[in-house]
């Protein structure tokens, strides 16, 4: 016996539990379950980490995740020293902490309340400032950061070599491995036991694990569980072997760049904007200008690496939820899923895979796995949601942000700028013209609609000539800003040298830079503070919707920012708001 379950021996082609996927927690959970005496078998449609794993980051880490996950990571965290040992591979790994560099003055802020957040739930996390950040890493361009925050616990490996080395692991313990095998669907048989239609025939199990990355939600939905999931594509580079520069690994408070050095010397790097793709390949459009911005970016802040040569690139597809954490639950009496890691799966793999092996063996689903139930969706308010993907724009507090549901107030006085937020809007709401839609309420601060914005106007990680501000008002209190076209086009009335002009099916008011004279007239006219100054441009910036398709609201995973229409009550409940909340644009963007 083991725990309260017994493990039968396989017969007739059955075995104990059938793990789809041969990801890390898919072969991590192999291992786990193999060492306690289960008769395992893996499938794999490709080979052994040919999915996200394989082609992660490498980053083994707990700091900048969203708070439910940190005591996940943190338990995943502490396995790493040992498993080189255990597993009998070097996983090169690497334990000299995670930078999170800022380089904006908007950023520093939102970090340092982040670093707060982090530390109440106990993680030694803290900030640096611009000299004791480039005192630890030299290399990095000094006038390219102003400051990181840095988790001395953190640190990297090698992700395809820890997958294949829980997968030799498993192996050795007795676990079955078929590669090229596609699991078409999962159903239930009479006997109680899980029948799997597969490429290479039929398999049967008592219990089966999902945990096939990007093929997830397809294979969810084929039995009939909607889980809500989407394929988020990133860009990975790696650079010939150099002289040691860090040994750190690093993100950005933009989160739009990660980098390391591997073992060999090679620099692994990443970035760009993450958008929702169901291939790996490195040809789209989109995939060549992200790697254009992963490259440049990384050069601006490590200017040697201008010198060093590019060995190859290749994408990869992170399955990601709503909320920027993975659903780790039960689908029905035979399967488990684990799924929607958000591109950092990678460092909470290994404890997954140990807590599955766990909730099989003993029949209960450990403490640890609680916050990742799916039922947590069933009252998500949102009718278009992108998750936040590799790169973590969840940063801030999930909690301290409170509307007043009576008068639509917060305690510090700004005001809720939409006070409803529906998954179907009514028959007067969609007749009406589309807008941006802001709820503060569900900002987390993270500022990644001034990168999406950034990028779709200027084809730059950088916060400069952006047409919506995330201001903050207070530590416990921020929210997005952007032009709510009006009407009344007060902007227009003002401006006397035909700069402002109206464009486009939705007569959306743009800025033609030619004419502007920067005299700001439109700026003090504007009520809502909805258009700005841009010293770099030496003109006005005002939202023009991206032309029908909004980046801000298209990545805004915790869904603060909506394009949709609003009923003619709503709509002059915003102006209303937004009359109020100008008056703190002042102090909140400095």
């Amino acid at each position: 016996m083991i725990g309260n379950w017994q493990w039968v021996m396989a017969f007739n082609g059955t075995s104990d539990v059938i793990i789809i996927g041969g990801g890390i927690v898919g072969c991590a959970a192999a291992y786990y379950l193999a060492k306690r005496g289960a008769n395992v078998t893996l499938l794999e449609r490709g080979g052994v980490g040919s999915g996200a794993s394989g082609r992660s980051g490498g980053g083994v880490r707990q700091s900048a995740r969203v708070s439910a996950e940190i005591p996940l990571a943190a338990e995943s965290v502490a396995l790493f020293p040992t498993l080189s040992d255990e597993l009998g591979v070097d996983i090169e790994y690497v334990r000299r902490g995670n930078l999170r560099l800022v380089e904006s003055v908007d950023h520093i802020r939102p970090m340092q309340v982040d670093i707060k957040r982090q530390q109440a739930l106990g993680l030694d996390v803290q900030w640096l400032g611009q000299a004791e950040v480039c005192e630890m890493v030299p290399s990095l361009q000094r006038e390219s950061v102003l400051g990181a925050s840095f988790c001395p616990t953190d640190g990297h490996a090698n992700p395809l070599k820890l997958t294949t080395g829980f997968a030799s692991a498993a192996r050795r313990a007795g676990a079955q491995f078929v590669t090229g095998c596609e699991v078409r669907s999962v159903r239930q048989a009479d006997s109680g036991e899980a029948v799997l239609e597969t490429s290479r025939g039929d398999f049967r199990a008592k219990t089966v694990i999902v945990a096939a990355g990007a093929g997830a939600q397809k294979l969810c939905l084929s039995m009939g569980f909607d889980l809500p999931l989407a394929n988020m594509r990133y860009e990975s580079l790696i650079t010939e072997a150099v002289p040691p520069l860090f040994s750190q690994m690093f993100g950005v408070a933009a989160a739009d760049l990660f980098f390391r050095q591997t073992q060999h010397g090679s620099v692994h790097f990443g970035g760009g904007l993450v958008q929702q793709s169901e291939s790996e390949a490195t040809t789209p459009p989109s995939a060549c200008e992200n790697l254009q911005l992963a490259a440049e970016h990384i050069v601006r802040l490590i200017p040697q690496l201008g010198r060093a040569n590019l060995v190859r690139t290749w994408g990869g597809l992170d399955p990601s939820t709503p909320d920027g954490i993975p659903i780790i639950d039960r689908l029905d009496e035979n399967v488990l899923v684990a799924a929607g890691f958000c591109g950092h799966g990678f460092a909470i793999g290994p404890v997954v895979g140990r807590r599955l092996a766990e909730w099989i063996a003993n029949g209960e689903k450990p403490q640890t796995l609680a916050p990742f139930k799916r039922s947590r969706f069933d009252s998500w308010l949102q009718t278009k949601w992108t998750p936040t993907g590799s790169f973590e724009a969840v940063l801030a507090t999930e909690a301290t942000q409170v509307a007043d549901s009576g008068n639509g107030a917060t305690g510090d006085g700004w005001r809720v700028t939409a006070s409803r937020d529906t998954r179907h809007p009514s028959p007067e709401e969609a007749a009406g013209p589309k807008i941006i839609v802001v709820d503060p309420s569900k900002c987390t601060g993270c500022r990644m609609c001034e990168m999406a914005c950034s990028i779709h106007h200027t084809h730059t990680a950088r916060q400069t000539q952006v047409r919506i501000k995330v201001a903050y008002a207070s530590d416990d209190f921020y929210m997005p800003i952007a032009c709510i076209h009006c009407e009344e086009a007060y902007c227009m009335e003002a401006c006397v040298f035909e700069a402002l002009v109206r464009d486009g099916p939705n007569a959306v008011i743009r800025v033609v830079d030619e004419n502007c004279t920067a005299c700001m007239l439109c700026v003090d006219a504007c009520p809502y503070g909805g258009i700005t100054y841009s010293e770099e441009k030496d003109a006005v910036i005002k939202c023009d919707l991206c032309g029908g398709d909004p980046a801000c609201a298209a990545y805004c995973a915790p869904g603060a920012i909506r394009f949709r229409a609003v009923a003619e009550a709503e709509w002059e409940r915003m102006k209303a708001n937004a009359m109020d909340n100008v008056g703190k644009l002042g102090q909140g963007l400095k």
